[in-house]
């Protein structure tokens, strides 16, 4: 609902609504008070006016028709990018099936979310550095349509000395910028990156209460287990700084492509400021990685574990599920599990080439 009635607005002359949480709010609860069992409290539009420009061709559609073809064009683009990722180590229908039909891909498909296209673009995107930088870095600029999941990009481009995939997504993402400002106007990025600035600096309360609360970000479980606001902002914070760190030294080392990638989604996660029970398929294909990157026969414990991801999001949001509060900490395990110095079995795996 906010996507299609954010384009529509803007299509329909009247993209100030779409800065406005409280108008954009009433908007939608009347637009689609048929769909709705309860008028929404809060849903504002947060992302770049360069997100408009993914929706536009899905605009014609119609609301329900548009909510459809957004769900099964992104979950066919993260199809083909995981296919691309597994080669020929691993039967891709059980990864597909392990991904697709996990609770957290069902909950996006629900919710009507985009972690099916933030996926592809990530695995995708760094599938092809090795092969393609130029290509790489084009499908990865694309990432900056949702900015929380696209902070650690140039950070992993830069540790891995990746300079033609850092110059490409650089001109996709102005490329995206351009292209909206001369199809909508550049009004819509003069009203947005203040609006930006200013949730920053001081976020609106609505949000932080209809929001970030109803996610599991480490800042909204630090709240939750009953720290200040203040303090779960620092929190937060330390972990993206955990995160980037992460990221540098997995690009800077010599593991395999999939687990850099594994690493990838797992810090892309934990340094999240939010993020919605949807997002979980992200940790899905991180585990999915890891589990592929061990010798085999695999413990107990690493099923164990791998599975736990994939049921996480069935007790969410923390907010209702005090046992979700831990959440935070299976991206962190995993990429300590990545990370560590492999035994000489998991060596041998690990240095195989993807293909």
């Amino acid at each position: 609902m906010v996507f299609y009635g954010a384009i529509r607005s803007v299509l329909d002359g009247n993209a100030p609504l779409i800065f406005d949480g409280d108008r954009f709010t009433d908007y939608i609860n009347t637009a689609f008070a048929g769909w709705l069992s309860a008028p929404l409290e809060f849903r504002p539009w947060a992302y770049p006016p360069s997100f408009l420009l993914i929706l536009l061709p899905f605009a014609p559609l119609g609301f329900f028709g548009s909510y459809v073809a957004f769900q099964i064009v992104t979950a066919a683009a993260l199809a083909i990018a995981l296919r691309a990722s597994t080669a020929n180590s691993l039967p891709s229908g059980a990864l597909l099936a392990a991904v697709l039909i996990c609770p957290a891909s069902a909950i996006n498909a629900i919710d009507g979310q985009a972690v099916f296209l933030v996926a592809a673009l990530i695995v995708g995107g760094f599938g092809l550095l090795e092969r393609r930088p130029y290509l790489a870095g084009l499908v990865l600029g694309l990432l900056t349509f949702k900015p929380q999941f696209c902070i650690l990009v140039p950070i992993a481009l830069v540790a891995a000395a990746q300079w033609r995939a850092l110059l490409a997504s650089g001109l996709s993402a102005l490329a995206m910028m351009i292209a909206s400002g001369l199809i909508f106007g550049w009004d819509l990025w003069l009203r947005w990156l203040p609006l930006i600035i200013e949730n920053l600096a001081s976020p609106n309360e609505k949000w932080i209460e209809y929001g970030r609360m109803w996610g599991h970000s480490v800042y909204t479980c630090a709240v939750l287990l009953g720290a200040p606001q203040r303090l779960a902002s620092w929190v937060q914070l330390l972990a993206t700084l955990g995160a980037a760190i992460s990221v540098v030294i997995a690009f800077r080392s010599r593991l395999g492509i999939r687990e850099k990638i594994a690493v990838f989604l797992a810090a892309t996660v934990l340094a999240a400021p939010h993020s919605g029970p949807y997002d979980g398929t992200l940790l899905v294909i991180a585990a999915a990685f890891w589990l592929m990157a061990r010798a085999a026969p695999l413990p107990l414990w690493c099923w164990t574990l791998a599975f736990m991801i994939w049921l996480l999001p069935m007790l969410s949001p923390p907010l209702v599920f005090p046992v979700a509060r831990i959440a935070p900490l299976f991206p962190v395990l995993l990429i300590v599990l990545l990370l560590r110095p492999a035994g000489p079995a998991e060596s041998v795996k690990a240095s195989a080439p993807a293909g």
